[in-house]
């Protein structure tokens, strides 16, 4: 049973719950909405007659996330590109990317902390009529996973970056088979507010750049150093909209633009072949 006031919702353990049960979570659907479409939060968000967490606002939101400013999405994490591939995704937001991937053929398994909100994921890939396998991690720092478990590792960063990030990221290699590959998004330090700031800095005093995130910001290459133990680095930077460009700016070709002021960086690299040499006696791997 569903209780929406003032933009938040309240979702109950079962249909039966009545106005005296305690909410399992509260969520403000402006706020995931907002994340889920690599919006700024302070942006404006259309008003729609869609209940929220229904059907058709999950969909909504997956159109709008892949709409022609969010079409890097799909070429730059490989949707379709890793049929019958183990995924393990932390920060899965509200699962749209998570559900592309297990369209295509990918076993996918949501690692979820309490702050990610796993009820708003199920319910999401319930509502599609698929199965969500969400595992319960409430320290993403130690994964209840074997090493070598996975294909493939996510990692979103853009919002909710983890406390002891590098040791997430240790444990994402780890879990990862030798040879297996990483995404990862992060908000990126010189994006298009950095480069207002620089170029145009008369107009932060009448209208202040908006940031995607109060998540830590990164170049490319302090991401490299932080995935240092992964090779065959490669980041991009995109995810622009004209309407965040000051005016004079606006008649050059976004293509071009989100690659030098895009609000967010997708790292994807290699755990190295050699990994497995780690499990071989010493006498083997020398």
């Amino acid at each position: 049973m569903a209780n929406y006031q003032h933009r938040t919702f309240r979702i109950y353990s079962d249909d039966t719950a009545d106005s005296a049960t305690e909410p399992m979570t509260e969520v403000d659907t402006q706020l995931l909405a907002a994340r889920e479409l690599l919006r700024p939060i302070r942006s404006h968000l259309a008003r729609r007659d869609l209940e929220p967490l229904s059907r058709s606002w999950f969909e909504e939101l997956e159109i709008k996330r892949y709409a022609p400013h969010g079409s890097w999405l799909r070429r730059g994490l490989e949707f379709s590109r890793h049929a019958g591939e183990s995924l393990v995704m932390l920060g899965a937001g509200a699962g749209s990317d998570a559900l592309q991937y297990h369209r295509h053929g990918v076993h996918v398994t949501i690692g979820a902390t309490p702050a990610d909100h796993p009820e708003i994921i199920r319910n999401n890939f319930d509502l599609r009529g698929h199965s969500a396998h969400i595992v319960p991690t409430p320290d993403l720092a130690t994964l209840p996973f074997d090493r070598w478990s996975f294909d493939l590792a996510y990692l979103n960063a853009l919002h909710d970056s983890p406390t002891d990030l590098a040791s997430v990221i240790q444990e994402l290699y780890r879990v990862l088979k030798p040879g297996g590959k990483i995404f990862a998004l992060f908000p990126a330090h010189y994006d298009t507010g950095f480069w207002q700031n620089i170029l145009v800095p008369y107009r932060k005093w009448y209208t202040p750049p908006v940031q995607l995130t109060e998540a830590p910001r990164y170049s490319a290459r302090s991401l490299k150093r932080l995935f240092c133990c992964f090779s065959e680095h490669r980041v991009g930077k995109r995810q622009l909209r004209r309407s965040e460009l000051p005016y004079v700016w606006r008649f050059l070709p976004l293509s071009a633009l989100e690659r030098v002021m895009g609000r967010v960086l997708l790292l994807r690299a290699f755990k190295p072949v050699t990994a497995a040499l780690e499990a071989l006696p010493l006498h083997m791997a020398a």
